[in-house]
């Protein structure tokens, strides 16, 4: 006479199995759970990037790897620099590596559509755009005290940044 197993034993063995098969579905869907950490951009890694860095520049590269800290390495990277008027420079950087601290955001580029926004812009050489957005730059930081003296005449505070 075979014996049958205790509900005990059946109910047991039962728990594990549906833990181990959570478990298992968890580890499959781990990718699309947001992380509040710096492993979120892992998802970005042998991907093309655009990376804002904290002082307004603008960069556009492969991301290879990236720290605890949310360092990045990207490889064959460019800085662009937009300006009004359809115009925009661009310098190649190479191999860069970027401190966590000085990224402000990161997002992906679809490379089929990178090209198409700027065969609609005139390209520029990248010296002339630097010095043309330190010069708008340098006329809003101006503009932005003078508004700032002004509220102050009036008790008010202006909450306002600087680009360099």
């Amino acid at each position: 006479m075979s014996a049958s197993p205790t509900p005990e034993v059946s109910e047991k063995s039962s728990k594990n199995a549906v833990e181990q098969l959570s478990e298992n579905v968890a580890e499959l869907y781990l990718e699309s759970f947001s992380f509040t950490t710096a492993a979120a951009i892992i998802g970005y890694v042998d991907r093309k990037v655009c990376v804002t860095l904290t002082d307004g520049r603008q960069l556009f590269g492969v991301l290879r790897t990236f720290d605890q800290y949310g360092s990045i390495v990207l490889q064959d990277t460019v800085e662009r620099i937009y300006l009004p008027d359809n115009r925009f420079g661009e310098d190649y950087l190479g191999v860069l590596l970027v401190r966590g601290e000085n990224i402000v955001i990161i997002g992906d580029v679809d490379i089929d559509k990178e090209d198409e926004p700027l065969s609609k812009l005139t390209r520029i050489p990248f010296p002339e755009a630097k010095a043309e957005q330190k010069q708008a730059n340098e006329k809003s930081t101006v503009d932005s005290k003078k508004k700032t003296k002004k509220l102050h005449k009036f008790g008010l505070v202006s909450d306002h940044f600087y680009v360099f």
